[in-house]
């Protein structure tokens, strides 16, 4: 059982060598924590498979090629998800940005996320409306059919009408019937050429899946609006993982020990630098703020500057 949860908290894009570090006073929350981010990352790994399997089967009309296909794609999505739920981790140093750029690097990756998670949704609810949509999608067919029966008929009206003109002209001269029959071959022959262009265009419609026009009733109005509150669920599922691991007190024992190693990372880093700097160059690095290298709080300048009122009671005219 704790290899089963150690293996849910690396999926959580957390150390997992600082969470068994914390001790045992909060390990037990932590872990459990953690635990429930990597059994979400897992559930979102399956549902992309499924997803992709369903969606490529369809496009592949062969359910066996489709999963290995399936698998890749998943398997892509998983570890993408998985570096932007490590992205998303509650800071534990100090950083510069607060402002607007701190918030729209967050808005992107979140939105990523949201991306991701309407990406794999609709095409379950695809899968799940299938009775429905399978009425939908043959009245579509049959609007294509039509469509292309006129279309057809249209391209051979002007050729049909010029062959018409032409018996007429020849049986009011009082041609011979051999001497018109193949005038009325080839209005057949045309017919003929038409009627197995259309069947090759039922046949084509009839073995479409028609996937993507699936997916565009899907985000329609009427029954399938209630695909929106799946989405809205798949949607939470995906940022369930942010919201817990950004909702963790500030005075977590996790975030303190984590916090106290990554400052260490970077101070003893900062001072080998400083420290190969005044090697190479022979000065010691100038400092512009109060806490380097984190470089969040500007030095005052030492200079007073003073009004011009001040400058022309020192310099009279």
């Amino acid at each position: 059982m704790a290899d089963l949860i150690d293996s849910l908290c690396k999926r959580s894009g957390e150390d997992l060598g600082i969470i068994r570090s914390c001790g045992e006073s909060g390990i037990r929350g932590i872990r459990g924590r953690f635990a429930m981010v990597g059994l979400v990352a897992c559930w979102v790994g399956i549902l992309s498979f499924v997803s992709c399997w369903y969606s490529f089967q369809m496009l592949f009309d062969d359910a066996g090629l489709a999963i290995p296909v399936a698998l890749l794609f998943a398997w892509m999505i998983f570890n993408i998800y998985t570096v932007l739920l490590t992205t998303l981790s509650k800071p534990v140093l100090k950083f510069k940005n607060q402002g607007v750029i701190k918030h729209l690097s967050l808005s992107l990756r979140v939105g990523f996320i949201v991306f991701f998670a309407v990406f794999i949704s609709k095409p379950l609810e695809a899968w799940f409306f299938e009775p429905q949509l399978a009425e939908r999608v043959a009245l579509m067919k049959e609007a294509a059919v039509d469509k292309a029966s006129r279309q057809l008929e249209a391209r051979i009206a002007p050729e049909e009408k010029k062959i018409q003109v032409e018996i007429r002209k020849k049986e009011a001269l009082r041609y011979p019937g051999a001497a018109i029959q193949p005038l009325r071959d080839e209005i057949r022959q045309l017919h003929a050429d038409n009627d197995e262009a259309l069947e090759r265009v039922r046949f084509v419609v009839g073995r479409a899946d028609y996937f993507i026009q699936r997916i565009q009733i899907l985000t329609g109005s009427g029954l399938f609006m209630l695909s929106w509150l799946f989405t809205l669920l798949v949607v939470v599922l995906f940022l369930l993982p942010v919201y817990l691991k950004r909702k963790l007190n500030e005075k977590n024992l996790y975030l303190l020990r984590k916090g106290e190693i990554y400052d260490q990372i970077v101070t003893s880093g900062y001072a080998a630098f400083k420290t190969e700097y005044r090697r190479i160059l022979g000065v010691e690095c100038h400092e512009r703020y109060l806490d380097p290298p984190y470089n969040t709080e500007k030095k005052v300048p030492p200079h007073t500057y003073k009004s011009q009122d001040d400058f022309f009671e020192r310099y009279p005219s």
